[in-house]
């Protein structure tokens, strides 16, 4: 019961930014689906991210928030910051602190590569917790002026307490329909 209420009040929090996003992701693989809200600030240097994954498999869910400072060099686009994490793995759980980047290379107006990277060490892991490592390498092809595709493999690791070994929230290949608004 307490697992669905949680659900419930992430999924009214979730679908609250969506009038404010500008962008609404869906993600999906072989055993993980994801939702995810992205909003820039008015001047496109800083953005805000909040999302939630749920493995099939394991009926376990990650759900995460980050804050990014947004940029440009050249071709190159990215964001680097700070993305907070809550992972509910059915009967170990906790909070954390991940540090990392998004990059993104477009090739042409319609093909881009993506390539992403966070890692939370221990210090900023809590709880169960003990590291947290996600990180993703694909392509994106615009399919109109208000929507992509995404498509590569992804990474969503998890250290536990007392646990050897890592727990494989997610790996393998994803596909990811982005809504541009």
């Amino acid at each position: 019961m307490k697992k669905a209420l949680f659900l419930l009040a992430a999924t009214a929090t979730l679908t609250a930014p969506a009038a404010l996003a500008n962008d609404v992701s869906f993600r999906f693989s072989d055993d993980v689906a994801g939702l995810s809200f992205n909003a820039n600030s008015p001047d496109g240097k800083a953005s805000v991210e909040i999302g939630a994954n749920h493995n099939e498999d394991d009926d376990v869910e990650i759900y995460n928030a980050g804050f990014y400072a947004n940029g440009k060099r050249g071709r190159l686009q990215g964001r680097v910051g700070v993305k907070g994490f809550y992972a509910d793995l059915d009967g170990v759980e906790g909070p954390g602190l991940a540090f990392g980047i998004d990059l993104k290379v477009p090739t042409s107006d319609v093909f881009s590569l993506v390539a992403s990277y966070f890692y939370g060490p221990s210090s900023t892991s809590f709880d169960d917790m003990d590291g947290y490592r996600d990180w993703k390498i694909g392509a994106q092809l615009m399919l109109f002026e208000n929507s992509a595709l995404e498509f590569g493999l992804s990474d969503i690791e998890v250290q536990i307490e007392d646990v050897r070994g890592d727990y494989d929230f997610q790996d393998g290949a994803y596909v990811e329909l982005k809504l541009l608004f």
